[in-house]
């Protein structure tokens, strides 16, 4: 496997850095969002900022702050846009904005919790920024439910299968599920829900994503001690909840960590992070971003390569991006806490790695 890996901006002045560096690819640009993470707090976060490449990601405008997708005040409570991942929608020639929102109190250094919505933007290619966000109407019970960081899939028809994951009072570990949704307009309507998945270890199940590959549907899952798979026919209903494990039937060391798919010469791949890699010093072991062949639910461990290196930072925040030549891309920002983390080499510098067959 060919990896070309850069650094598309870097900096850091010991008070804030760019986290959830997320892209998508449209036909005549690349269009990425990140936000900032004041480092005093947990995660404590600034509304959305964008950056643009129309060189097929060679070079980049700076990243600047969208008014659209700024927090929002209300009285004493403020509510932020964030872990949000843009997706080119190619039936509408747009880009869509999905992500979540965390809530916090004034002068507070953390979220409250206590509420979650899956938020919506669409870029407007003539403004050159994107619209103020909207959110995803759900039923009553769904007051904590979020997509954030979560990995959206286009159906043939331009619906849209949108994975989320929510938690009822009284329960700490959240569910997942998948909503099949229509863009009408600039406005996401819900048109059917999926079964509803639980895991009831720790936290549950977070920060789902989802591909297609050979018609069949794959969800990774985020759970606090490991991750997790399940299977689809049809996008919505999901079985075969298991562990993330190597062909030879062992674990992969991952956990308390987001993974992503990506195709890669007409063959799937899961983009994770995991223990045993000389990388005790990183939070939660979220660096170096690996990525190995997936079939028959299992992880190929001889296919497995490293897509972005670890520098002290974690990476665990990331995306990646399928895309129309076969290729693939991961982007990923280093996130600086704890501090003191710098004095491995990272600076938070946001990476960009293109992912080519070596066929």
């Amino acid at each position: 496997m060919k990896c070309d890996c850069r650094v598309i901006r870097s900096g850091y002045d010991g008070e804030k850095c760019f986290v959830h560096a997320r892209f998508c690819a449209a036909p005549d640009f690349m269009l990425a969002t990140a936000q900032y993470l004041d480092v005093t707090g947990c995660d404590l976060f600034s509304g959305l900022y964008s950056g643009i490449s129309i060189d097929g990601g060679e070079t980049w405008s700076e990243f600047v702050p969208e008014d659209g997708l700024a927090p929002l005040v209300d009285d004493d409570t403020i509510t932020v846009p964030c872990d949000a991942t843009p997706m080119y929608h190619k039936k509408s020639g747009k880009v869509i904005l999905l992500g979540h929102t965390a809530e916090y109190k004034k002068g507070a250094k953390a979220p409250t919790g206590k509420r979650r919505y899956t938020f919506y933007s669409i870029w407007d290619a003539d403004k050159k920024c994107f619209s103020k966000l909207k959110f995803i109407e759900m039923p009553d019970g769904f007051e904590r439910c979020g997509n954030g960081s979560g990995q959206s899939l286009e159906l043939e028809n331009g619906e849209l299968l949108i994975p989320v994951y929510f938690s009822v009072e009284g329960d700490p570990a959240a569910r997942a599920t998948v909503l099949r949704a229509a863009l009408v307009g600039d406005e996401i309507k819900v048109l059917e829900m999926g079964n509803i998945l639980s895991f009831s270890v720790a936290r549950g199940l977070n920060e789902p994503s989802i591909i297609c590959h050979d018609g069949t549907y794959y969800m990774t899952i985020r759970n606090d001690e490991c991750g997790l798979i399940a299977k689809s026919t049809d996008g919505l209903n999901y079985t075969n909840l298991t562990h993330l494990m190597w062909d030879d039937d062992s674990l992969v060391q991952n956990y308390n960590t987001q993974q992503h798919w990506m195709h890669v010469g007409g063959e799937l791949y899961l983009v994770y992070t995991r223990r045993g890699a000389d990388n005790d010093h990183v939070f939660r072991h979220r660096a170096p971003l690996f990525a190995a062949r997936f079939q028959k639910m299992r992880l190929v461990r001889d296919s497995e390569f490293v897509v972005v290196p670890e520098r002290g930072a974690r990476l665990g925040n990331f995306c990646a991006v399928s895309l129309d030549d076969g290729s693939a891309a991961v982007m990923a920002a280093e996130w600086m806490q704890p501090i003191g983390c710098e004095k491995y080499g990272s600076d938070n510098s946001i990476f960009l790695t293109f992912v080519k067959s070596d066929d």
